[in-house]
């Protein structure tokens, strides 16, 4: 007899190494399709009253029923993204044409009109730095006299074309000092040597390097306004370098990673379709088969089915929701701010509001900015802004914890942080997975309490222990 059990036990361990093994290796072959599989279940459980209507008007041909709901499924999931593909590509198409030299000045020059950035008295400037670092830095100047007394000249007419009227005080003292120092300039050049212009001219450069920045509002404004008004050579060698070798490299690099994205979303929507034909065809059989599997009671199981199907819809509904008030809400703001394309805009807003961490603000935002920068209304960029903060992205904490809680029975903190929690920890999926989570473990602490509250204090003592009860044959 204990021979016998010896050798059940060391069948069954084997058998059990076995499985572990065979089901490490089915994990390793099946794993990149296991995410496309689970969306064909959801799927399925959001599309099955579609799929019973179906069936009925085929009169219960299980494959032909199934065939018509995979192609309504595919139209509504293929639909939105080859749109907002489309989209994207012609809006990214009609930048990189515009993006030239002229168009990036003449966005420059709207853009410092705005922001008042422009420079004062700008040619005057211009020149008198060129002279001065002539004069620095030409050694053809510092070893001819004459050709010192042109340089200099030419800062002194200079000098005299700046316009300091509505200057600060800081910065018309700074005048006065570089003036002042011209002016002894002046007055000793004709017994300067070559190392005394030198001297000279590099005081004069400093000198004239702290006029201008109290000329243009200190080191802070002078550095935004340099920014904002690049030499016609700084935006050549712009011009030069946007399609230099490295970036091409990275725009090659970058493109074959994007056509290689799309072909694997592609493919996993293939996959996603063929899994959704034969879950409808035969979803049921393959259901029963692995229930039978199970060791748990058949109760237990249908209360996790069911939990998985209400909690699917569920969250299915709570994201289509948040977009759709999410999306209603910005077209609401565009057409306040008086934008053009407000359907569009609307549409992409409502489409972008499922994609986790985007979001309808990917839309929103660049409107605003582009009414504050360039359609000379920042008013209304500013409160597309506060409505874009406000309202638009608060609809989406508010409708998505609403609906799950009201499917789930979760509580609403819940049914908030465990679709950010999901997102965070799983990507995009998360927005599924994370509230399944929540819930599956919310069902099996019901049913183990529910086991635990059937057992009485023998049967719980006699679980827990080893030896068999009394009265029982060891046997």
């Amino acid at each position: 007899m204990e021979t016998n059990k010896l050798r059940r036990l060391i069948s069954f361990l084997v058998l059990l190494g076995i499985i572990v093994l065979i089901g490490a290796l089915f994990y390793r072959v099946m794993a990149s399709f296991l995410l496309p599989l689970f969306l064909a279940a959801v799927l399925v459980v959001i599309f099955s009253p579609v799929h019973k209507h179906i069936l009925k008007r085929f009169k219960g041909r299980k494959r032909s029923a199934a065939a018509a709901t995979t192609a309504i499924i595919g139209l509504v999931v293929l639909l939105p993204i080859g749109i907002a593909g489309t989209y994207a590509a012609v809006e990214g198409s009609r930048i990189l044409r515009n993006l030239s030299p002229g168009y990036i000045a003449e966005t420059l020059s709207d853009f410092r009109k705005q922001f008042e950035l422009e420079i004062p008295s700008e040619e005057a400037l211009s020149l008198s730095e060129i002279a001065i670092e002539d004069l620095v830095n030409s050694t053809a100047l510092t070893e001819n006299l004459d050709a010192v007394q042109v340089s200099f000249g030419e800062i002194l007419k200079q000098y005299e074309r700046i316009d300091v009227g509505d200057s600060s005080r800081a910065a018309k003292q700074a005048y006065k000092d570089y003036g002042q120092l011209l002016k002894s300039f002046t007055e000793k050049v004709d017994n300067l040597t070559v190392s005394d212009v030198l001297n000279e001219g590099i005081e004069l450069r400093e000198s004239f390097s702290e006029f201008r920045t109290a000329y243009l509002g200190g080191t802070l404004n002078e550095v935004l306004i340099d920014t904002a008004n690049p030499s016609p050579e700084q935006l050549q060698d712009l011009s030069n370098n946007v399609l230099n070798s490295d970036m091409r490299r990275q725009i090659l690099q970058a493109g074959a990673n994007t056509l290689g994205y799309f072909v694997a979303l592609l493919a996993g929507i293939v996959i996603m379709l063929i899994g959704v034909y034969f879950f409808l065809v035969d979803g049921r059989v393959m259901v029963q088969t692995i229930l039978k599997l199970s060791p748990l009671k058949s109760d237990y199981e249908k209360m996790l089915i069911d939990e998985f199907v209400s909690i699917s819809r569920a969250v299915v509904l709570a994201t289509v929701l948040s977009a759709l008030a999410q999306g209603v809400l910005a077209g609401v703001g565009f057409w306040i701010a008086g934008l053009n394309s407000i359907l569009l805009l609307t549409f992409a807003a409502t489409l972008l509001a499922m994609v986790p961490f985007v979001g309808a603000a990917i839309v929103w935002a660049p409107a605003a900015a582009w009414l504050i920068l360039f359609a000379d209304a920042p008013g209304y960029g500013i409160f597309l802004i506060i409505w874009g903060v406000g309202p638009v992205s608060l609809s989406d904490n508010i409708v998505k914890p609403l609906v799950l809680q009201n499917a789930s029975k979760l509580h609403p903190m819940f049914a908030l942080l465990s679709v950010v929690g999901g997102v965070q920890a799983l990507g995009p999926i998360g927005i599924l997975t994370g509230p399944m989570v929540v819930v599956f473990l919310q069902t099996l602490l019901n049913i183990l309490h529910r086991e635990l509250s059937s057992m009485d204090g023998e049967d719980l003592e006699n679980l827990l222990d080893d030896t068999p009860p009394a009265g029982e044959d060891e046997s």
